[in-house]
């Protein structure tokens, strides 16, 4: 009985001391992996690729003053839904909160890749631009984005791959926009050799720049990695505006 008795207390001793050592294990595992947390919430988040992309923005479309201390440019398809989010959603609040107050300027090129109306209307708003002034484009630019709401209604990404964005379609907007005195000037815009070269100068610089899908924005020449997320444009802006790098 006495040697039994010794057995159980050896038994309990040894469970005792693996408990501890558990306990122990566990205790410096969570130390670890809490530091661990600490210093990647303590790490400065990276917002743009870093690099500084060469883009012209001469005799582009721009939002806000010549002199704004950040440029952010968007690589954008009027047929593309996220573009159309952009335009309509996130558009608003960067004109609230930098365009208003002089910090930035918006600067918009074509890159049309999703279907034929695409391009078409990519050149007809090089026209507007061209021939009706800057005001005018993003009348114009604003309005075909706002016509997604409708042909996209419902999620239906089909209409991607449909010829929607019309030449009939094009016309009537501009003149509900312009009036019909204004169309005179945009009469053949479409078959405009020099307006279908400033669209294709656009794409071949964004693919130079490593565009491959739109909106593609880039913040004083560097690409936002999450460019339909409103807090990491902000985030590069304000890096951007802190570090004093102006362009």
């Amino acid at each position: 009985m006495a040697k039994k008795a010794k057995k159980k207390i050896s038994g309990d001793r040894i469970f005792g001391i693996v408990m501890v050592v558990l306990v122990v294990a566990i205790l410096l595992s969570l130390f670890f992996f809490s530091d661990k947390l600490r210093k990647n919430d303590s790490e400065t988040p990276q917002y743009t690729d870093n690099v500084e992309h060469k883009i012209d923005i001469k005799n582009q479309p721009t939002i806000g003053e010549q002199d704004a201390p950040i440029t952010l440019v968007e690589y954008g398809d009027y047929k593309c839904p996220a573009c159309g989010y952009f335009s309509n959603g996130i558009m608003p609040q960067l004109e609230k909160d930098y365009v208003s107050t002089g910090k930035i300027k918006v600067v918009f090129k074509n890159y049309p890749f999703i279907y034929t109306d695409s391009t078409r209307a990519a050149v007809y708003a090089e026209g507007i631009y061209r021939k009706l002034g800057n005001d005018a484009f993003w009348k114009f630019h604003k309005a075909i984005y706002e016509y997604q709401n409708t042909y996209y209604a419902n999620q239906n990404s089909q209409n991607e791959h449909k010829d929607i964005l019309t030449e009939d379609y094009l016309n009537k907007t501009t003149k509900t926009l312009f009036g019909k005195d204004k169309m005179e000037l945009l009469r053949h815009i479409l078959d405009d050799k020099n307006l279908k070269q400033e669209v294709q100068m656009d794409r071949k610089q964004g693919r130079n720049n490593n565009v491959s899908s739109t909106p593609s924005v880039f913040v004083n020449g560097k690409e936002v990695y999450e460019p339909l997320n409103y807090d990491a444009i902000k985030g590069a802006i304000d890096e951007a505006l802190e570090s004093g790098n102006s362009k």
